[in-house]
């Protein structure tokens, strides 16, 4: 069995993932535009009208916008997010009462959600976006070759019980936001930092990587294989800064993790699982 996971775009100007098994074709968020969004499927040799479903992890424009609207309506494809998510899109975004009454929302409240060959889970996760944010494990295939996927896009602050979803997953896509230097020489206003210095804002990368060293040391030896960095700042972040952050993990003598960070304009890596 194998699994494809490749990240179409991810960042402030639009975030979208792709988890491919056997059976489904699952995107983790759908805020790009219609043109990468389509490229970046192109990319990852998926059709439009392939895609099983949207699993939304929060209300940000970034990560579900108008035009995921309309392409959800064209392909049919079913959105699932927490009831408070799925609410407040239908009060507040142009358009999303059509997906609500076409019978293509769904929400998880806690019980598994099952997608073909990929069993779904939520998660709590600390982040300041109306609703409920919710970050996923995902289980794919039979036990006997089952892989696993957990991904936390946006987030304050690692809580113990959300960590523990990361544990034992063979690929772990993560927030390394931003370096707090180059965040408070950003001259953004002042709030804008607190708020995402703050425990419901954004990880940064020295935040990032102690969750993710924690993650790892909590696995089983050589269970953790992938981990994407996700979300990184344009400006006040940079890829080759985040990955020295997580440095130690892909130095490691035994049991090395792959680390890649994803980026906003370019899809990919293509990991195979």
């Amino acid at each position: 069995m194998t699994v494809r996971i490749c990240p179409l775009s991810s960042g402030s100007l639009g975030n979208a993932m792709l988890v491919a098994s056997e059976k489904a074709r699952v995107l983790v968020d759908m805020g790009t535009p219609q043109r990468r969004l389509k490229s970046g499927l192109k990319h990852a040799g998926v059709a439009p009208e392939d895609v099983t479903a949207v699993l939304l992890t929060h209300t940000h424009k970034d990560h579900f916008s108008n035009v995921a609207v309309g392409f959800c309506l064209a392909h049919e494809i079913r959105v699932y997010s927490s009831e408070e998510n799925l609410a407040h899109l239908a009060r507040h975004m142009p358009g999303f009462r059509k997906l609500v009454d076409s019978g293509l929302t769904q929400p998880i409240n806690g019980e598994t959600l099952q997608l073909e060959d990929i069993a779904v889970e939520a998660f709590d996760v600390p982040h300041d976006a109306p609703g409920r944010c919710l970050g996923y494990r995902l289980e794919i295939g039979p036990a006997r070759s089952r892989r696993t996927v957990a991904v936390a896009t946006d987030l304050g602050h690692m809580p113990p019980d959300c960590l523990a979803r990361f544990v034992d997953a063979d690929l772990v896509v993560l927030e390394s936001n931003h370096d707090p230097e180059m965040l408070w020489a950003s001259h953004r206003p002042p709030e804008l930092i607190e708020r995402i210095l703050g425990p419901e804002g954004h990880l940064s990368n020295a935040d990032s990587a102690e969750a993710a060293a924690e993650i790892v040391g909590r696995s089983h030896p050589g269970k953790v294989k992938h981990l994407v960095l996700a979300h990184l700042s344009r400006d006040c972040n940079h890829p080759d800064i985040a990955l020295e952050a997580h440095a130690y993990l892909a130095r490691r003598h035994t049991d090395p993790v792959k680390v890649v960070a994803a980026e906003q304009f370019n899809p990919g890596p293509m990991i195979e699982l």
